[in-house]
């Protein structure tokens, strides 16, 4: 049964307008325009308001509640531990009902053109690139298990092929012979368009079930988090064995001193902080004093950061469209000034497009992706 609904949600957007005066110091769209409507509750009151029918639907009420990245950072009191799952929940039935309602039709059609034009795709598919990943990963008919290659990870990480091959060989883990760019749908939902969202998943796992698959081994931590987690919201069942490949990796090989930078994926939504922490030991370390208290950096002899769930975003995790280009640099910059008061050699990122923002555009010095340092 489909619960995924704004009536269904009716008791929790009541509580997600209660004023988060904590959260004013996190929220990265309110730090970048300190505006109150790029407050979280304050998106929730205007939600609000449309569904109950005291205020009318129109493109500027639309406008205020696209203009977030989905980070899940300063959406609820995190100092107490309080989820901010609801937030996100709420904010993609709003937007849903927003569209439904006629507006962002700009927006929207920007999207569907963009997956029309690369034919189901973020990004277009290259020859060259699907060769790489055919090429260098393991697979056999007789394997159940399949590589969910998202499209992000396949473009924007497309170098790490050999490298995501060599791992699963030594690690003795084939897969069914089809190597191919997925497009996952997170965005269908980013953007509002629930009801095509929930069937291209239905659809996407009704064609995995056929191929005879058990098992899906994950590359990036938002294909984990839809597949599953977020499935289950949309009432839609299967009984694959989901694993991600944080979960396969006893350590990365480093052998300078390097940050790492998980993602709101992996931390805020999937709680994966520690096990990232993990995947570079110190042999010593000590904190220093004077860092920010909740993104701890420390004097170590490799990983000189502690990662938590209050990293900031560098950025959307998906493709955006309706954001403006000033709020997301601000946002970035913002994130990478923490970045720059670290002492490290290298940078680890650990989400595909983090990953092209931070490659291209900062001058934190070298800057890795974790595929490429099993």
């Amino acid at each position: 049964m489909n619960n995924f609904t704004l009536k269904h949600y009716k008791t929790k957007i009541d509580q997600q307008v209660l004023h988060m005066d904590q959260g004013l110091s996190y929220c990265p769209e309110f730090r970048a325009t300190k505006m109150m409507h790029d407050y979280p509750s304050r998106k929730m009151q205007l939600a609000r308001a449309v569904f109950k029918d005291e205020l009318q639907a129109n493109n500027y009420v639309s406008g205020i509640l696209f203009n977030s990245i989905l980070s899940r950072q300063g959406e609820r009191w995190q100092n107490f531990g309080e989820s901010a799952e609801d937030f996100t929940d709420i904010m993609i039935l709003s937007r849903q009902m927003m569209v439904e309602k006629g507006c962002s039709k700009d927006l929207i059609k920007e999207f569907l053109k963009l997956l029309k034009d690369n034919e189901g795709h973020l990004f277009k598919e290259e020859y060259e690139l699907n060769m790489s990943w055919s090429k260098h990963v393991p697979v056999s008919t007789e394997s159940k298990t399949y590589l969910m290659l998202d499209d992000a990870t396949y473009k924007l990480a497309g170098h790490s092929a050999s490298k995501v091959g060599e791992f699963f060989s030594e690690k003795g883990i084939t897969f069914h012979p089809e190597i191919k760019p997925t497009f996952i749908g997170w965005e269908y939902f980013v953007y509002g368009l629930v009801d095509d969202g929930t069937n291209h998943l239905t659809k996407l796992l009704q064609e995995i079930k056929e191929k005879n698959i058990d098992t899906l081994i994950t590359l990036s931590g938002q294909t984990q988090y839809v597949l599953d987690v977020f499935v289950k919201k949309l009432g839609i069942g299967h009984n694959l064995k989901i694993i991600n490949v944080l979960d396969l990796i006893d350590k990365l090989d480093v052998n300078e001193k390097v940050y790492l930078y998980a993602g709101s994926f992996y931390t805020r939504f999937l709680r994966k902080e520690i096990i990232i922490n993990n995947l570079v030991s110190n042999n010593s370390e000590e904190l220093i004093k004077n860092c920010a208290e909740f993104v701890p950096l420390l004097n170590a002899d490799r990983r000189i950061n502690r990662v938590t769930i209050w990293q900031k975003p560098i950025s959307a995790e998906y493709f955006v469209f309706g954001i403006h280009a000033s709020l997301l640099e601000k946002i970035r910059i913002d994130a990478i000034n923490d970045i720059r008061k670290g002492t490290q050699e290298r940078t680890i990122v650990f989400e595909p497009f983090a990953y092209q923002i931070m490659k291209e555009n900062t001058d934190l010095g070298p800057v890795s992706y974790f595929l490429d340092l099993f």
